[in-house]
């Protein structure tokens, strides 16, 4: 395992992290529970193989998660790191900050928390709840009194308020989307590591989209790898701003196969992903030509919404990503989104489209392809 400087927090951390939102589960009794048996002997067989980041939340899994972290790394406690959060959400007052806390390191069964996120927030929610409701006051309290090592928020809104929240308090790191077909967050990485925070990257694979494109997606760069997996991996701890990657891995073969994708980990040449980067970023472009993603169109009194339809048009034609864009688009008409029979061409969606598209005849086109691949 290749590990890295943490920001200025003092810890070295390793370039993979176990994401734990997806642990192996089983049904008893209609309902999805985690599967013990397998995911304790999991975890345990990453802390043997040099994982030593675990990042976890209060609700992951039903609320499930922190219990099995916690049994699964007694044994070796001093050994890792413990990220978790705060369900911002579910936090209506200032007592709610201690109250979570307090819940977290109980059911971790922990007496400290390494890592202690601001979960999924945006701006909005910075100044309605974290500053409304005096929570940075009761976090440095816990940094203080030993219950968390170090603050930090995970981050959902427009990448210039990640700068901004950043700027309002001392947080030691942030967590945030990034891959190689999603890079708007890029610039404010490397903003918060100038400032000695620790980035931690949630997605690298794209939600799995990246590894089912397989050799289509393969195709589009000239970067060598065995796989779409290796691929975007390699771009993402290529990036200088990168601490850690997460994965949420369910089988022991899918984590050995990612620790032998990380022990690589720093060997990324910087040529190479300034290729991997430039060539991202002519295929994003492309990708803008059939739609830039603003969701104007999302206006059509027939519930049908056109950006669906085509940011997955966008991942099959332009990125190589047929299987999980197909899979996507039969979730979304399923959800009723995109019956397109219902289209009654009153025009709403192309009025408002900055791109000028024809959407009804886009969609039609695009309905008619993916019925194909079935």
């Amino acid at each position: 395992m290749k590990y890295r400087p943490f920001g200025k927090t003092g810890e070295m951390i390793s370039a993979l992290g176990f994401g734990c939102m997806r642990l192996p589960t089983v049904e008893r009794d209609g309902r999805e529970t985690v599967n013990e048996e397998l995911a304790i002997p999991l975890l345990r067989r990453a802390v043997e193989l040099g994982v030593n980041y675990f990042d976890t939340a209060w609700g992951y899994l039903n609320g499930e998660s922190q219990y099995v972290v916690g049994r699964a790394l007694k044994p070796f406690r001093d050994r890792v790191l413990i990220s978790t959060k705060l369900p911002m959400p579910e936090v209506t007052c200032t007592a709610d900050f201690d109250r979570f806390l307090d819940g977290a390191l109980e059911r971790l069964d922990t007496d400290r928390i390494d890592f202690y996120h601001f979960h999924g927030i945006n701006y909005a929610c910075f100044e309605e709840k974290i500053l409304g409701y005096g929570l940075l006051d009761r976090a440095e309290r816990a940094l203080s009194d030993g219950r968390i090592r170090h603050l930090s928020f995970s981050f959902h809104d427009d990448p210039r308020r990640m700068k901004d929240i950043a700027d309002a308090a001392p947080f030691s790191s942030v967590l945030c989307q990034y891959n190689l077909i999603d890079r708007k967050n890029e610039e404010s990485m490397a903003y918060c590591a100038e400032k000695g925070m620790g980035i931690v990257v949630m997605g690298p694979l794209g939600g799995g989209n990246i590894t089912l494109g397989g050799p289509d997606f393969l195709k589009k760069f000239s970067v060598p790898a065995e796989s779409a997996a290796e691929l975007g991996l390699k771009f993402v701890w290529g990036n200088p701003s990168v601490s850690c990657a997460l994965s949420g891995m369910r089988s022991l073969e899918e984590l050995e196969e990612n620790v032998r994708l990380a022990e690589a980990a720093d060997a990324v040449r910087a040529s190479d992903w300034n290729a991997l980067c430039g060539e991202s970023a002519e295929l994003a472009k492309l990708a803008a030509l059939y739609c830039t993603g603003c969701r104007y169109c999302d206006v059509c009194p027939q519930g049908i919404r056109p950006f669906a339809a085509m940011s997955e048009y966008n991942r099959m034609h332009v990125w190589g990503l047929t299987e999980g864009a197909k899979q996507r688009y039969g979730r979304a008409k399923a959800r009723g989104e995109l019956n397109i029979t219902d289209c009654i061409a009153c025009g709403a969606c192309s009025e408002r489209c900055p791109q000028k598209l024809d959407i009804p005849s886009e969609l039609d086109r695009i309905d008619r392809i993916f019925s194909e691949l079935n």
